[in-house]
C-alpha cells in the first residue's frame, strides 16, 4: 500500500514493543522516517537495530515522556536528527489504582491523568512547533475502549483519562485517537486468567499486532469515528 507518506518523519513514544513497535513497522513499510522512544534504552536499541537491518531510516532516544525535561529532550532529539516533525504518535499509557472509587486514592487519580493524559497534552503542546508547516502533519493518541464505556480490564481513573484522549484538538496539526481492546501480552493473559473465575467476567476482545499496524495505516487519511476497531 502506498499512502504517499514516502520521506515523512514520524515520532512514536513508547515504542521498542507492543503497539509502539508495530506501529513503527507500518510507517517504516510506508517509507517513513522514524523516531523511536521508550525508557528502557536496551529494549529500544533492539528495536532500533532490527529496523535498520530491515533498511529503515531510523533513529531512538531514551527517555520517560511522563518527565517534562525528559520529553522536551525528545522533540529537540528528532528535530535535530531530522529537521522537523510530521506525525507524533502518542503510544505511552498505563493503568494503576482500585476499580472502584473506594479502593483509589488521589494519588492514584494524579498517577494515572499524568501517564495518559497529561504526558500527551505536554508532547503536543512540545512538538506543535516543529510541526507547523509541514502539509499533512498529524497527533496519533492511542486511547482505549475504555474511555467509551468502563471496561473491567482498568480503572475507573484509566477510563476517565482515556476517554479526555478522545477529546483533543490542537492548533497546526490534525489530531486523531484510536481506541484499541485488549492487546495479546503476559499482562492481559495474567489479568484474563484472574477474571476467568469471577462472576462478572466478560471474553476479552483482542486483536494481533499484525492488525494494529494496518490500523495505523487507515489513521492517516480516515475520518474521525467513534467505532471500536
Amino acid at each position: 500500500m502506498d499512502l504517499k507518506l514516502a520521506g515523512k518523519v514520524v515520532l512514536i513514544t513508547g515504542s521498542s514493543r507492543g503497539i509502539g513497535l508495530a506501529t513503527a513497522k507500518a510507517f517504516v513499510a510506508e517509507g517513513c522516517r522514524i523516531m523511536l522512544s521508550a525508557r528502557s534504552a536496551a529494549q529500544l536499541r533492539d528495536a532500533e537495530a532490527a529496523l535498520r537491518g530491515a533498511g529503515a531510516a531510523v533513529a531512538a532516544h531514551a527517555g520517560d515522556v511522563g518527565d517534562a525535561a525528559d520529553a522536551a529532550r525528545l522533540i529537540d532529539a528528532t528535530a535535530a536528527v531530522y529537521g522537523g516533525i510530521d506525525v507524533l504518535v502518542n503510544n505511552v499509557g498505563g493503568g494503576g489504582g482500585g476499580a472502584r472509587v473506594a479502593d483509589s486514592s488521589d494519588d492514584d487519580w494524579r498517577g494515572a491523568l499524568e501517564r495518559n493524559l497529561i504526558q500527551t497534552v505536554r508532547m503536543m503542546g512540545l512538538a506543535l512547533p516543529h510541526m507547523k508547516g509541514r502539509p499533512g502533519a498529524a497527533v496519533i493518541n492511542i486511547a482505549s475502549i475504555s474511555g467509551w464505556t468502563p471496561q473491567l480490564a482498568m480503572s475507573g481513573q484509566y477510563g476517565a483519562a482515556k476517554g479526555a484522549d478522545f477529546r483533543h484538538r490542537a492548533l497546526g496539526a490534525g489530531v486523531r485517537a484510536m481506541g484499541f481492546g485488549s492487546i495479546p501480552s503476559p499482562r492481559v493473559q495474567s489479568w484474563s486468567r484472574a477474571m476467568a473465575g469471577t462472576a462478572t467476567a466478560s471474553p476479552i476482545r483482542t486483536i494481533s499486532t499484525t492488525t494494529c499496524a494496518t490500523v495505523f495505516r487507515w489513521a492517516g487519511s480516515a475520518p474521525p469515528r467513534r467505532l471500536p476497531m
